[in-house]
């Protein structure tokens, strides 16, 4: 049994469920949005000021740089959040479902883990730069690790989110096959 493939518009279940969860999932999607708008409106900057006007702009290059970072971070939540990170299930698409039960316990594990960790030590990074700025655009390198600690710390969030929906969802949970289509799990 299939349901309709999911696309970035429509929320999930839990989303579906939970206002609060809808609100984040919607802030992560806006904000990532506006982080590659404005990317791509700083590259045009830079390529107008240095090819029509032969007067290139230092500053634009470095800050659309620092918003490609944030815009990847930020996405890396909502994938997260929808469930989207891509996965090899070569193995797992073989085994009976309570060995595919342990084995994405397991890997959503050490997604939490590695996420605490990095949202750590993007913490640190940050604290350690608050005195230092880019050459160019003066911004504060503090706001480059910052956006490390914001991705990893929406990464842990969802994959919490994720998985206490799953452990209190009744019935068999719905797993995404290697075709893209979601269907209940075997």
């Amino acid at each position: 049994m299939t349901d309709e493939l999911m696309t970035p518009d429509q929320p999930d279940e839990l989303e579906k469920s939970s206002r609060l969860v809808f609100v984040l999932v919607t802030t992560e999607r806006v904000v990532a949005s506006l982080a590659l708008l404005v990317t791509l409106v700083l590259v045009l900057l830079q390529v107008t000021s240095r090819y029509v006007f032969q007067a290139p702009l230092s500053w634009t290059e470095e800050t659309a740089r620092f918003t490609l970072v944030w815009l990847a971070f930020v996405s890396a939540g909502f994938v997260m959040a929808r469930r989207g990170h891509i996965s090899v299930d070569l193995l797992v698409d073989k085994l009976g479902l309570k060995s595919k039960r342990v084995v994405n316990g397991f890997a959503i594990s050490v997604v939490l883990i590695t996420s605490v960790v990095m949202t750590w030590a993007g913490v640190q990074l940050a604290l350690a730069t608050v005195g230092l700025k880019s050459p160019a655009a003066g911004i504060s390198t503090s706001l480059l690790y910052l956006a490390v600690a914001v991705g990893f710390l929406l990464i842990f969030v969802h994959g919490v989110l994720n998985t206490v929906f799953d452990l209190r969802r009744r019935g068999k949970p719905k797993l995404k096959s290697t075709d893209g289509e979601i269907g209940e799990a075997a």
